[in-house]
């Protein structure tokens, strides 16, 4: 999981629940442990507390800001503010797939 990769994941997991799973309480608890357990997970590996295995064993903030690309962001000020903003974000990001993979029933 990553900034980059987990907007479309988020995106695509609502698309397949949605798809998939008639209008309810089940497909809503679905989505909304979804959405926990990519909150969860990316907000451990950006806080460091756990790290990710890319080939060589990093840091989890490193993974979460650069996904493997072999680019050179870091952790500064102001990079807790857009990871807050970018989590914010996660439950649209699968209510949009949600909503498209719905249309038609």
């Amino acid at each position: 999981m990553s900034f980059l990769l987990d907007p479309p994941s988020l995106f695509l997991s609502g698309l397949l629940i949605g798809r998939f799973m008639q209008k309810g309480q089940v497909r809503t608890i679905l989505a909304a442990l979804v959405v926990l357990l990519f909150l969860i997970f990316s907000a451990l590996l950006y806080l460091d507390m756990i790290g990710w295995w890319y080939g060589d064993w990093i840091q989890g903030s490193e993974w979460m800001l650069n996904s493997g690309l072999g680019t050179d962001m870091k952790k500064e000020k102001g990079m807790d503010l857009l990871a807050v903003i970018i989590f914010a974000s996660y439950p649209l990001w699968l209510k949009l797939g949600l909503e498209i993979g719905s249309r038609g029933d």
